[in-house]
């Protein structure tokens, strides 16, 4: 059958700086890139460095401009994974693992979005029952800016959706997932 990957993006608190060498800091182990639509991949190199990106076996190369960004894009795909995704620029290379395509939903909202798994109806069972390795959720940091931001304030990662990180999952993301897969 099918393989059909749910990610979630989730707008909540976060920590720490993070910078993410190559890759944008969205494109980290266990990322879901939407099935069916071209596929953006972008980040940072050295200032006009070639660079290649690579994903089930498909390869394309850009060139970082003046201000070291650069932006390529792979074709559609169909749902499936795992991959992996390989950037490189001379010397470097950033390899993210992991990769499923699949659906990519955006969970955005005020305190009802924010309320997680484990204060849910349910929740020791619902927690204990949550082997869904396909269901990924990626939590934006919260923060205030007027202008469009280049990456995440803080540290951000995504997570597999198993017993020990659904806890803290956004219980209306994780549900509506579930429903979906």
């Amino acid at each position: 059958g099918k393989t059909l990957a749910l990610a979630l993006l989730f707008i909540g608190g976060g920590a720490r700086a993070q910078e993410a060498p190559l890759l944008h800091a969205l494109f980290q182990d266990h990322v879901v890139l939407q099935r069916e639509r071209p596929i953006p991949v972008w980040g940072t190199a050295d200032a006009g460095a070639t660079v290649s990106v690579t994903l089930a076996r498909e390869t394309v190369t850009t060139q970082a401009g003046t201000d070291g960004r650069w932006r390529a894009t792979l074709r559609p795909a169909a749902a499936g994974g795992p991959y992996e995704l390989v950037a490189r620029a001379g010397q470097a290379i950033h390899v993210v693992r992991d990769v499923m395509i699949g659906d990519v939903w955006l969970c955005s909202g005020q305190s009802n979005m924010e309320l997680p798994v484990w204060r849910a109806l349910d929740a020791s069972s619902e927690i204990a029952s949550a082997s869904h390795p396909r269901i990924r959720l990626f939590t934006v940091p919260q923060v205030a800016a007027v202008v469009p931001q280049a990456t995440f304030p803080s540290a951000t990662a995504w997570k597999v959706a198993s017993p020990e990180t659904v806890r803290d999952f956004s219980a209306a993301c994780f549900y509506f997932a579930r429903e979906l897969q």
